[in-house]
């Protein structure tokens, strides 16, 4: 499951970390709910009483400095059921083109954080749908998106404005799947208003983030390579114009890259499998780069093998960040412990990484 908040305000009154503690019990809690939901299953009610209790870590969350976010965007979609590689969910194997690395069923929601009203925005039962992010007016929502008889992520985004007239109309943007058609070499869906396709080819395109220039950061397997160790396809770091033209690489990275995200000094904070003259299966760690790909460097963790750190978002009003540091190798979906890592110390010093969940 991926996730992200919407129009959010910046009061300042509690700590970080119960508040990040607070928002994972969340996302638990709706990951258990909604993957059951992508496979047609009934809600557990025990889960749902849990998110929806008004004195719950929610409540406590939503006091603090993230006080007036009003929605959450998350996707929930099937997984590989076969390998638990972090990296093996899309694309497919080299030994066999009809063996896929993703899952089919999916689902993107939106969740009111005051009514805790659960709506279904785009519903496709045999594609698949990932790494939702609103834009920085709240106007957009990026995700990846495998339509239903396709085989490619590609990058759209959802029009807010639309979303909301149609779901204040009962007539939920994926109450059908949109059958892509192609017009100028993109593809487009043809069911859903609300929907525009940025990118297109025979390649995939996952992990998009906003930049503050108007561009998008995304990994992609338009590198046109494989794992070195494994048989599945390798994403390493993109960007393109607003309306996903003027694609070019930002990596050379010869294994993947991962969830790309401005920091607040300007540079893109990603995942970097590190394999060059070192172990296979130990260094993916933090780093850094300009927006333009430029000055490439270590960000924290590099001298410290056994353990993938991923999906790190800087802590805003801090110069931290949260990050998931999943076990050994990685496992699958990123699985791991949500961990706040405060720079100060350096890019090596492990006491400068706290774990704040189990």
């Amino acid at each position: 499951m991926n996730c992200t908040i919407m129009r959010t305000s910046t009061h300042s009154s509690l700590s970080w970390d119960p508040l990040l503690a607070a928002l994972l019990a969340l996302l638990l809690g709706l990951l258990a709910l909604a993957a059951g939901s992508a496979h047609g299953a009934t809600a557990d009610p025990i889960v749902t009483s849990v998110i929806m209790k008004p004195d719950s870590l929610l409540a406590k969350f939503r006091e603090g400095p993230m006080r007036g976010v009003e929605e959450i965007v998350f996707a929930a979609r099937a997984l590989n059921p076969t390998d638990g590689h972090w990296y093996a969910n899309f694309g497919y194997y080299a030994h066999d083109p009809d063996r896929k690395a993703y899952a089919e069923g999916t689902k993107l929601y939106r969740l009111d954080l005051r009514t805790r009203e659960l709506t279904t925005l785009l519903a496709d039962a045999r594609g698949g749908v990932r790494d939702p992010q609103v834009s920085y007016d709240g106007k957009k929502i990026l995700f990846s998106y495998r339509p239903g008889g396709t085989e490619q992520y590609h990058l759209y985004e959802m029009d807010v404005a639309a979303v909301h007239r149609a779901t204040a109309d009962s007539k939920p943007i994926g109450a059908r799947t949109p059958r892509p058609r192609k017009s100028n070499g993109k593809e487009h869906a043809d069911e859903a208003p609300a929907l525009r396709q940025l990118t297109s080819g025979p390649y995939d395109d996952i992990e998009a983030a906003y930049l503050p220039d108007g561009g998008i950061v995304f990994v992609s397997s338009r590198c046109k390579r494989w794992v070195n160790c494994w048989l599945t396809q390798v994403a390493v770091l993109h960007r393109c114009d607003a309306d996903g033209s003027n694609i070019r690489a930002l990596s050379s990275n010869n294994e993947h890259d991962n969830t790309p995200w401005p920091l607040p000094d300007g540079r893109i904070l990603y995942t970097r499998w590190e394999y060059v003259d070192r172990s296979q299966v130990h260094f993916h760690h933090l780093w850094a780069a300009n927006p333009d790909g430029t000055a490439q460097m270590t960000w924290f963790g590099n001298l410290h093998p056994g353990i993938t750190m991923i999906d790190a978002k800087p802590i805003a009003g801090t110069d931290k960040i949260v990050a998931t540091f999943s076990p050994g190798h990685g496992q699958r979906e990123h699985d791991g412990v949500i961990t706040v890592v405060d720079p100060k110390g350096g890019p090596d010093a492990k006491e400068f990484a706290r774990s704040i969940s189990k």
